[in-house]
């Protein structure tokens, strides 16, 4: 079925990422919110994706309505089921709303719908392997019990070893004086009452403070950076032994690797890993665009 306009969502921890799509195959508008996690927060995940919309709209200077449009949205969160079935029981603006993970679409991006394995490291981070149609996630847990090497995870990290440094069982260092001057406390007590409220996204805005201080050669967050390295590394093997237990018709094993993080990482990777490494083809987005596209009938 041709619809006349689509709309591919790229939903993650942070920010929410449009494009508009004609019946042509044409991107005629981008748009760009706030965070749509769907299982943090499902309705703020909503309003960032109609805001998103509205703005690519906007840019395709249309006078359409979101009733006329279809969303395929890419989201945080949506591998779990209960959050995706609830994401949606809202009331939904769309003529019609599809959701998927927003690692799958990014991995379909990234191959152009080809097998392949993709890492995202942002906000969160996870890794999938498309195989022959189907997806075989590591990772994606949330911050409570993974996202290991995310941005996050990083702020979190540095918060725990940040109240170890004032409880004198860590030295003191760099990265935990910016912390403390960056919250702007002079308690342990305080930091605690600050953070027990912090959402993920909180969290990973705590991240530059690390990777600011180990580009100046700070030794705690160079511990921190280099144990998400080794994690990020760690999965790029995990994803070859999936591919290779797999019947994968193709031989070479291509990983992309994406996100906020990908670059602060990948000179770190042991050099084997960094082989199995390559270039995106085509972000998030496009790849929910393609997926809706080529299994929508």
């Amino acid at each position: 079925m041709i619809h006349n306009y689509i709309i591919g969502i790229d939903g993650g921890g942070s920010h929410c990422r449009a494009i508009l799509q004609n019946s042509d195959g044409k991107h005629i508008g981008e748009g760009v919110s706030g965070a749509s996690n769907i299982m943090s927060d499902p309705h703020k995940a909503l309003s960032s994706i109609i805001s998103a919309s509205e703005t690519a709209i906007a840019d395709a200077n249309l006078s359409v309505s979101l009733s006329d449009v279809v969303v395929m949205a890419g989201l945080a969160g949506a591998n779990i089921p209960k959050a995706k079935d609830y994401f949606l029981s809202l009331p939904l603006p769309f003529k019609q709303t599809h959701i998927m993970s927003d690692l799958h679409a990014a991995c379909i991006g990234a191959h152009r719908g080809a097998n392949g394995a993709l890492i995202i490291c942002g906000t969160g981070s996870a890794a999938t392997n498309y195989i022959n149609g189907e997806f075989t996630d590591l990772g994606g847990y949330g911050l409570n019990l993974g996202d290991n090497a995310s941005a996050a995870w990083l702020g979190l990290h540095a918060v725990k070893s940040t109240l170890l440094t004032m409880d004198g069982v860590e030295k003191e260092n760099k990265l935990a004086s910016d912390v403390i001057a960056h919250l702007g406390i002079n308690s342990a007590q305080e930091l605690v009452a600050i953070l027990s409220a912090y959402q993920p996204s909180e969290f990973g805005a705590l991240a530059p403070l690390v990777t600011k201080n180990y580009k100046l050669g700070c030794n705690m967050a160079n511990e921190l950076i280099q144990a998400g390295a080794d994690y990020i590394s760690s999965l790029i093997f995990a994803l070859l032994e999936q591919r290779n237990t797999a019947k994968d018709d193709e031989k070479d094993m291509s990983v992309c690797f994406v996100g906020g993080l990908a670059n602060i990482y990948i000179p770190l990777l042991s050099s084997s890993a960094r082989k199995l490494l390559s270039s995106p083809k085509a972000n998030a987005q496009e790849g929910a665009i393609h997926y809706f596209t080529a299994f929508s009938g």
